[in-house]
């Protein structure tokens, strides 16, 4: 069973992992110089405290990473929370809550980063639901629910009003885990733990969407998190029982997986988190049983992985969620034990 979950909000970014304490990693990986945010830019991480049923916020200082918890936090979420995700208008933030079978809501004060429970939504989500995205196209959100071996999913209006979308939930194979959709909004996935596969499903339209599923692609062993390049070219997939990580191709049109040539990437013990950097050089991720994070440089030209010099790094205990700031500077990784 899977527990916990973080998520890094900044202009347009939002990355969901899991876990509930943070600990701040430096020099993950050799990354180029980029810009620094815009001054006026505010941005912010929130963790999920699934055994204090919370969630904490912190805001981030643009120049050092550094973590200062907001005002107020941690804010109460509701029966164990899990993954997290906030959407692209940064003003609402989305929580799986395993323990209640449902999906909670939570408004986002943009200038400060508090939380408060907005009471529009409190969605049913099946049995278990772990992980949880917003398509940051179209503003559906979708939710694993991990004893129901199927994906929730709900279009929400200006307002915060989720409705579910027709067909819902839709099938996955066995127990769902990680979650995640693509820039454009265009095509989903699901890494489900029980069955070693990933299922792809289409999306057309935004508003009364049609989710059509497509063929599932091979995994490792109880695969646990997913990850897509901001390209779209490519899907990793962290694979928590084989201690490997999975890369795939990314068909441009029908959204199917296939697998990258060559065996998967060598990861270390418990794979759990998986994330993407900003300009899709670099993927990270967390080995929950040997306290570590494994860090991969990207070829570009067909998505194999490359560990990099140094890796794995250690980090605090049984590491499980992991995001990496939107300008590739810093990487946030969230600490269960």
């Amino acid at each position: 069973m899977r527990a916990g979950g973080t998520c890094l909000k900044y202009g347009g970014a939002a990355v969901a992992a899991v876990s509930v304490a943070v600990l701040l990693v430096t020099g993950c990986a050799t990354v180029p110089a980029r810009k620094s945010p815009p001054p006026a830019a505010r941005y912010f991480l929130y963790v999920s405290n699934s055994r204090d049923n919370a969630i904490s916020a912190y805001s981030i200082d643009e120049r050092t990473g550094f973590l200062t918890p907001v005002t107020g936090s941690p804010f109460g979420a509701g029966m164990g929370p899990a993954g997290l995700a906030a959407d692209s208008s940064h003003r609402r933030l989305w929580a799986a809550n395993p323990a209640a079978d449902r999906v909670s809501l939570f408004s986002i004060e943009p200038g400060s980063g508090s939380l408060a429970a907005t009471g529009t939504a409190a969605l049913p989500a099946g049995s278990d639901p772990q992980e949880v995205t917003v398509s940051q196209a179209t503003g559906l959100v979708f939710a694993t629910s991990y004893g129901g071996s199927s994906v929730f999913g709900w279009e929400v209006s200006a307002g915060g009003t989720a409705v579910p979308l027709h067909g819902s939930p839709f099938p996955t194979g066995s127990n769902p885990a990680g979650v995640a959709a693509d820039s454009s909004g265009a095509h989903l996935f699901v890494v489900n733990n029980g069955s070693n596969d990933v299922s792809s499903y289409s999306v057309t339209g935004g508003a009364g969407a049609t989710i059509t599923r497509g063929r599932a692609a091979p995994a490792g062993n109880h695969p646990s998190g997913i990850a897509v390049d901001p390209g779209d070219r490519f899907a990793y997939v962290a694979n928590n029982g084989s201690a490997t990580v999975s890369s795939y191709l990314i068909a441009a049109g029908s959204g199917t997986l296939t697998p990258v040539p060559g065996p998967p990437a060598p990861a270390g013990s418990s794979p759990w988190g998986i994330a993407v950097d900003p300009t899709g050089s670099f993927v990270y991720v967390t080995n929950a049983s040997s306290a570590t994070v494994s860090a991969y440089r990207v070829d570009t030209a067909g998505g194999s992985l490359h560990e990099t010099n140094g890796s794995p790094f250690t980090v605090g205990a049984s590491p499980r969620g992991i995001a990496v700031d939107p300008v590739g500077r810093h990487v946030y990784v969230a600490c269960y034990g």
